[in-house]
């Protein structure tokens, strides 16, 4: 389940929103498939094997677009964009930005609590 909660600034509130750190990740999505070429010939027949966002980022990312703060892009991964910002578990989306999956969002949510403590530092350069 997520939650929602206004900020406490009065200024400009920006809508919170909060998942439990467990969903942001991916899950398996094994099914089986068969490819057949222009003459109906199964040309492959298996096990596919890929990932998909956690069923309940996936819900929360639906929420967000049926709510307006995100577009949601179908025919690519990470191509969501948010259109009006908000914050999800205490990390800011600005308007114009990149939405990303369940999985990459869980990993920019462990860098920054990293980067907070200073258990890593930021690379500036190469």
């Amino acid at each position: 389940m997520f939650h929602m909660r206004m900020s406490p600034s009065m200024k400009n509130p920006l809508k919170q929103f909060r998942l439990k750190n467990e969903y942001f990740t991916s899950v398996e999505d094994n099914k089986y498939m068969e490819l057949h070429d222009l003459f109906k010939r199964i040309i492959f027949k298996g096990e596919s094997f890929g990932t998909k966002d956690h069923p309940e980022f996936t819900k929360l990312r639906n929420r967000l677009c049926k709510l307006g703060y995100i577009s949601i892009e179908h025919s690519w991964i990470n191509g969501d964009k948010v259109l009006m910002p908000f914050k999800l578990n205490k990390l800011d989306f600005k308007k114009g930005e990149q939405f990303p999956c369940a999985g990459a969002l869980g990993t920019r949510i462990v860098t920054t609590k990293m980067m907070a403590t200073k258990k890593l530092q930021k690379i500036d350069s190469l």
